[in-house]
């Protein structure tokens, strides 16, 4: 039977783990397997466990829209004295805050000569992705969304797919035909892009670019999910990850997004009731 790990194991993987999340931040680069065989002896558990609970942390930091290590898939289930042993390393270390900011906040040159990296949506559970109390007092999945200048380079490169996509498929006419519906009408259509299948049916595109990888929350607005219910037939959420990155990450998810996400309430428009 599994023993769960103590305060003192916790407090020595979260800093190794946030060591190594400082390092990839700032884009140094750092031994993961170093980190694991450090971990090893000072706690004596074995490799397996150590990348578990690396694993772990990831979750933990997911769950309060924090960045965390793209080459730790989140796993949850994890200790709450591990969150605990987290929000306390994370009180000390300021500076790791700010990369996480920068992360986020930065502006995105628009990229060309890429290479798209399609893959099927991911599973993330609905607790995974769930917000817990924190001390960062900072939604970072929230402050990326917010990042105009990286939404629009995700835009960019979407709309030259489409383009792309519909010439290779000799249908030049219908390339020409798409537009770019955020820039060219404003953001409150629901979608960001008018597109087209070859056999000439709408495809109505809603961009989501993030500089972190695949599992990544995402904010979707009221109106993209109700636009997304009435166009259900052609909606497309178009989720673009791993900006940076030289092969950029492509997950479609296309129908009525309350069926294609899961859908978590994050803040509430609000009115007194009155006496």
């Amino acid at each position: 039977m599994a023993v769960d790990w103590t305060r003192e194991e916790n407090t020595v993987v979260v800093s190794e783990y946030l060591t190594m999340l400082e390092q990839e931040l700032s884009k140094q680069a750092y031994v993961k397997s170093a980190a694991n065989q450090r971990v090893q002896q000072l706690t004596r558990r074995s490799k397996g466990s150590v990348e578990f609970k690396f694993a772990n942390v990831s979750a933990a930091l997911r769950d309060i829209h924090a960045p965390y290590i793209d080459g730790y898939k989140p796993r949850g289930n994890y200790q709450a004295d591990l969150a605990r042993a987290l929000d306390d390393a994370l009180s000390s270390r300021p500076q790791l805050v700010e990369l996480m900011r920068s992360e986020v906040t930065d502006g995105a040159m628009p990229r060309v000569d890429i290479q798209w990296d399609v893959a099927e949506p991911p599973e993330v559970s609905f607790t995974a992705s769930r917000r817990r109390p924190t001390p960062l007092h900072t939604d970072f999945v929230a402050l990326e969304a917010a990042n105009r200048q990286l939404g629009l380079a995700g835009e960019l490169l979407v709309l030259d797919r489409e383009r792309l996509r519909l010439r290779k498929a000799g249908r030049p006419d219908l390339a020409e035909a798409v537009r770019h519906v955020s820039v060219e009408d404003g953001d409150g259509a629901g979608f960001d892009i008018q597109s087209w299948t070859v056999d000439e049916h709408p495809r109505h595109i809603e961009v989501k670019t993030t500089r972190r990888g695949i599992t990544w929350p995402m904010i979707v607005s009221r109106n993209e999910v109700e636009v997304s219910r009435d166009l259900w037939d052609s909606y497309v959420l178009a989720r673009v990850y791993h900006f940076r990155r030289p092969r950029v990450g492509l997950y479609e998810l296309q129908g009525s997004v309350d069926e294609t996400c899961v859908l978590e309430p994050d803040t509430w428009r609000a009115l007194p009731r009155g006496a």
